[in-house]
Formats: structure tokens, C-alpha cells, sequence
């Protein structure tokens, strides 16, 4: 658990040289870089407490010429680093906004070594859980995103606690505030009633939207996937954004990520996950086959390329069955994350997200899938099994449907982070539907849209680090500005 922050306490009129919106992995580091440099910022942030989404977060950050990868000895540099990540976002990232996050990624994972974040031994590493990188590049803590948090919080709080950094939560961003075409504050809604603050810079680091059924419609109407971000990532900062003229780019390459299961205990709320599937070939060995409503597989299930695997659940509508037997079952690894065999009985008994039958018939008529189909493909697969071929070129053949019951389990199409968002330039100003930058507007972290830094893919780390580089390379500037030099360069 991370330390509590106080949600009350008195509060200056300021002055402050910046404010900050968003108290998550972006905005912090905003405010630490700003205010150990030695400007005075103020944070606003609408949930009663500070960290956002490293609350969920995976947590796992990617660079090159890191001191633990130097360690490792692995021959690396940021320009390769650089060049895969552009090249698993099939070009479409915005490059300015890659180079700088991977070009300050080394520093930041220093820094965060530095202040004693619990680097496991053996990272960085290979991870396979999105398109692999060519070389180890991977980290990520015991605690995932939480690990970031608790590496951080100490640090924040020496600065809050000193004046260099005044929070303020349960203070939701309603709209930005301009003057003849500049950026110089923010209205906030808190429980007292409205405020508005002043400051000549004002840093959008408010996350995503993913969490915002309606916003997340509006941006990809024709993509069907589950919610699973933070419940405060509603696109506050996006919507106050556009209200002023931003530039919002890359909703047409949201690219959700594959294996994700409703969540049941919400009532009223059927797009939402809370489980996931562990369908990396790379990770496990697999023994169920993966088929489509009509009862066919349609991709090799140990298909390597995590890229293709979530381009293929898309063109079957963003949803697939995972198929396997009482054998397979309790056989290995489970195949979906902290479900035990036990769990999964019982989530097949109750029939809402997975599902049991006495054979391929019965089981595909209670989860909705075609009955002829999934018999049929049943007996192909173990005939593929018997001659050790298979059509569609999988590898992974020794393990036959031999026993009963069968399960199946829904896998859908997810999202945990939203592709849209303001358009910068490459100082990290927002920019307007005319290209122009918007004076007096930053900003950095999600609320660029995964887009910016990864492009029409997944690069592993390419959300986490860029946040934290991003948001420390504009309190760099703010703390400059604050001693006379321009927020530039």
C-alpha cells in the first residue's frame, strides 16, 4: 500500500510558476523535476489521492543504455532503441515525441535506481507480452506500477512538505482559462464549490479516457473491446483541451490488446475486464485452441508475434473462445492469470464468462458458439494432433482433446489505455487544429495518446517511460523559466 496523502489542508493563493493537472506517473514527475530545480507548482488532482494509473499499471519501462543493461553487457543504444519502437508502431508514431522519450528513458531509470526502486536482478529482460524488442530492454518492479509509486511518493512528499509543491486533491479540471489566445489557468470543481488558479504555464498531465464508455465511442465507434483503465481516466484534460481549439490525433490506430474477460460483478456495466488470459506462446505451453463463434480457430494459437495475434481477435469482431478439456485443465500453467483449475470450475459452473459441457455439442450451445462448428474443428485438431501437421502451422501439438468435460473460456479484446489525444509539438506544446502552438499549454504522459509514443502497436515500456521522462524533461524546463531562461529546448 502507498502512503495516504491528506486530501485537506490550507491552501496559498500562490503565486506558482506552474500548474500541473494530473497527480499520476506524468504529473509527479513533473512536479518533482519543476520543484527540485526551484520552482514552486501547484497540482490539482481529482481523486483523493496521488499516483493514478501506477495504481494498475503493469509497470514495466523500456530503455537502452541503462547502468543495469551496461551491467548485463548488452550492446545497445538509444538509436536502436528508437528505430524498433518506430518500426513496431508501423511508422505512425510521432517521432519528436519518441526521440525524446527514449533518448531520456536511460536517465530516468537511473534516476529511479538512484532513489532505490527494487530492480529484480536478472532486468531488464526479453518480454513477449507485446512485440519483442531485438535486445533486453524491459523492467519493471515487484509491484508493477506500484513500485514506481512507492520509489517516488517519499521524494514528492519532502517537496510538498518543504512548499516547492502544493497539492491539491479532490480538485476536478473543468476548463482551461484564456487570455487573448494564452493558456494562464485552470477552473477546477471541488467539493467547496469552483476555483479558478493562475500561473503563467499550465501542464495537461490528466491520463486517458479508457476509462469513459461514452469519449472512448465518440473516438473509435467502430471498435468493440472491453474497458479495463483507472476509473478516474475519463479524458477530462482531452475534453478541456479541445474545448480551446487542441489538435487531437490517433483515434484511428487504437490497436486493443487480445485475452481480456468481463468482469461479472458490476452490475449494470458489460464492458468492462478484470481478467486476463495468458496467451503468450512464449511464456507457456499451450494446450487449448482458440476458435470464433462459428467453432474455427483462425490463427495458429502459438503464433509468436503478440502484434498479429491482437490483429487477428480484431478482424473476428474482438471476441474468441479458448477451448480445452479436464486434462489440459489441470495440466501446466493456468490459462488465465491467478485462476486456479478450482477457479475456473467454478466460473464455467456459473456460466457467465466461462462455460462447461459434457461434450463439444452441449458446451457450444451454453457459451454461444456453433455446435456442428466446434465438433468439427475439435476432430480436425486432434487429427492434426495424430499426424503431427497442422493446417493452420501451429508448433505446439501434444496435447489432444481426450477427456471430459470441456470448457471454454470468453476472451475479448481490451483496452487499458486510449490511443487519441492532443497533438504537441516538439517542445511539448499543445498545439491547435491550425498547427499553431497554444501559448501557455503543455503537455505530457497518456493524455498524448498511446498513439504519440507507440504508434498503430504495442512497444513494451513505451507508456510508463515516456510519462515519467516526459513529465520530468517539462519541470526541467518550468524550473528555467522560473529563473528567467525560456521554456525551450
Amino acid at each position: 500500500m502507498t502512503r495516504p496523502v491528506s486530501v485537506t489542508g490550507t491552501y496559498s493563493a500562490g503565486p506558482w510558476d506552474a500548474i500541473i493537472v494530473g497527480a499520476g506517473t506524468s504529473g509527479m514527475a513533473c512536479a518533482i523535476a519543476a520543484a527540485e530545480g526551484g520552482a514552486r507548482v501547484c497540482l490539482v488532482e481529482k481523486d483523493s489521492e496521488v499516483g493514478g494509473t501506477l495504481h494498475l499499471s503493469a509497470g514495466q519501462m523500456s530503455a537502452a543504455c541503462t547502468r543495469r543493461q551496461l551491467a548485463l553487457d548488452v550492446d545497445d543504444s538509444t538509436e536502436a532503441h528508437f528505430d524498433e519502437v518506430m518500426k513496431l508502431g508501423h511508422g505512425r508514431n510521432d517521432p519528436a515525441v519518441v526521440r525524446l522519450a527514449v533518448e531520456g528513458a536511460p536517465d530516468t531509470l537511473d534516476w529511479l535506481d538512484d532513489l532505490g526502486f527494487p530492480f529484480p536482478d536478472e532486468m531488464p529482460i526479453m518480454y513477449y507480452g507485446h512485440e519483442p524488442y531485438s535486445k533486453p530492454r524491459t523492467a519493471w518492479g515487484p509491484e508493477m506500477g506500484v513500485s514506481i509509486l512507492k520509489t517516488i511518493q517519499p521524494v514528492f512528499e519532502d517537496l510538498a512538505g518543504a512548499g516547492r509543491i502544493e497539492l491539491r486533491l479532490g480538485h476536478r479540471l473543468v476548463e482551461l482559462i484564456t487570455t487573448d489566445g494564452r493558456v494562464d489557468g485552470v477552473r477546477v470543481a471541488t467539493d467547496g464549490g469552483e476555483q479558478q488558479l493562475r500561473a503563467p504555464v499550465t501542464v495537461l498531465t490528466s491520463g486517458g479516457y479508457a476509462a469513459n464508455p461514452e469519449l472512448f465511442a465518440e473516438f473509435h465507434p467502430d471498435v468493440h473491446c472491453l474497458l479495463g483503465a483507472r476509473e478516474t481516466s475519463t479524458g477530462d484534460g482531452l475534453n478541456a483541451a479541445r474545448a480551446i481549439g487542441a489538435a487531437l490525433r490517433g483515434a484511428d490506430l487504437h490497436l486493443p490488446t487480445s485475452g481480456c474477460i468481463p468482469m461479472t460483478n458490476e452490475p449494470g456495466r458489460t464492458d468492462i475486464w478484470d481478467a486476463f488470459g495468458n496467451l503468450v506462446p512464449q511464456t507457456r505451453r499451450l494446450r487449448e485452441i482458440i476458435v470464433n463463434r462459428a467453432g474455427k480457430r483462425f490463427q495458429r494459437e502459438d503464433e509468436p508475434s503478440a502484434d498479429a495475434r491482437e490483429r487477428a481477435l480484431v478482424a473476428e469482431g474482438g471476441r474468441a473462445w479458448v477451448i480445452l478439456d479436464e486434462a489440459m485443465l489441470t495440466d501446466d500453467d493456468p490459462v488465465v492469470v491467478g485462476w486456479s483449475a478450482d477457479m475456473l470450475r467454478a466460473e464455467a459452473a456459473a456460466g457467465e464468462r466461462a462455460w462447461v459441457g459434457h461434450d463439444a455439442t452441449s458446451l457450444a450451445r451454453s457459451a454461444g458458439i456453433d455446435p456442428g462448428g466446434l465438433a468439427a474443428t475439435i476432430a480436425d485438431y486432434n487429427d492434426a494432433i495424430a499426424v503431427g501437421t497442422d493446417s493452420l502451422g501451429r508448433e505446439m501439438l501434444d496435447a489432444a482433446f481426450t477427456s471430459s468435460p470441456i470448457y471454454a473460456i470468453g476472451v475479448h479484446a481490451g483496452a487499458v489505455v486510449g490511443f487519441a489525444g492532443v497533438d504537441v509539438d516538439d517542445r511539448l506544446r499543445v498545439v491547435s487544429d491550425d498547427g499553431q502552438p497554444i501559448d501557455g499549454l503543455y503537455a505530457a504522459g497518456e493524455i498524448l495518446g498511446a498513439s504519440a509514443s507507440m504508434g498503430n502497436g504495442f512497444s513494451g515500456g513505451m507508456m510508463v517511460t515516456p510519462a515519467l521522462t516526459l513529465g520530468r524533461t517539462l519541470g526541467d524546463r518550468i524550473a528555467r523559466m522560473a529563473d528567467g531562461a525560456a521554456l525551450a529546448g
